[in-house]
């Protein structure tokens, strides 16, 4: 027995002839992992301090795959919940320091040839399908307050030449071009008895002065009609020339 173990079996021993008051964490004498039972037996209740001791000594004393598993053991005792009060203390940092970096030699050994849970085939077509029919069913609808935290977040910034490669790439294969009478209808309906506010309205004023000055106005921009020769504004176009030219209307 070395002193890893007599130090192990002194805890241990030392708890089961005991009563403790206040917080406690149960224990496995045995590890469950290398065969121990689940009875009283096996089992003892320990500090949150004895508790992270004796996981650090279990990985003296083992050695091979039993250590890994010990290992595993220990780096789980730093996860913490509502119901567990972890053992911290500074003394641990150096320790926790060659903790974790063992513990991701022998996760990567232990991985070596598996698949990762979140890696794997892509989605077939049904599983894509399925997921669209939900979001369909129970489609998002943001409330005025995460529009509002939105807009903030985005205020100011700039997309990096990345991200706009990326957006222009994913929008490779998708229609393009003027709504549908569908969509039309759709903002008709929604935007239908809704006065616009004094701001809007000073922007699209704004904004209409500008593009006055600028020449890009609807009204001073000139398209020819192919059918007839007709030089006409951009906004009666559509109305009386095009596929509406008198001309083709003619015998």
């Amino acid at each position: 027995m070395n002193k890893y173990e007599k130090w192990y079996a002194s805890i241990t021993e030392n708890a089961k002839n005991r009563t403790l008051t206040g917080y406690t964490e149960t224990h496995h004498i045995v590890p469950r992992s290398l065969g121990g039972a689940n009875d009283k037996q096996n089992l003892v209740d320990l500090t949150a301090r004895e508790h992270f001791i004796c996981h650090w000594l279990l990985t003296k004393i083992h050695t091979g795959k039993a250590r890994s598993k010990m290992i595993y053991a220990l780096n789980g005792m730093k996860r913490t919940n509502k119901e567990q009060e972890r053992y911290n203390t500074p003394i641990t940092s150096r320790v926790y320091a060659r903790l974790k970096e063992e513990f991701a030699k022998t996760h990567s050994v232990t991985m070596k040839g598996r698949k990762a849970h979140n890696k794997g085939k892509p989605m077939s077509e049904e599983q894509k399908a399925k997921i669209r029919a939900t979001k369909k069913a129970n489609p998002f609808k943001p409330t005025l307050d995460q529009i509002k935290k939105q807009i903030l977040r985005q205020t100011g910034s700039t997309r990096s030449d990345e991200t706009k490669q990326k957006m222009s790439k994913s929008a490779i294969g998708k229609l393009k071009g003027p709504m549908s009478e569908e969509q039309k209808a759709k903002i008709s309906a929604g935007t239908k008895g809704k006065p616009k506010s004094a701001e809007t309205t000073a922007k699209k004023a704004e904004t209409l002065k500008r593009l006055s000055a600028e020449g890009k106005h609807h009204s001073m921009i000139k398209v020819t009609c192919p059918h007839c020769g007709t030089e006409i504004g951009k906004l009666l176009y559509a109305r009386y020339h095009g596929t509406q030219c008198k001309s083709l209307r003619q015998p």
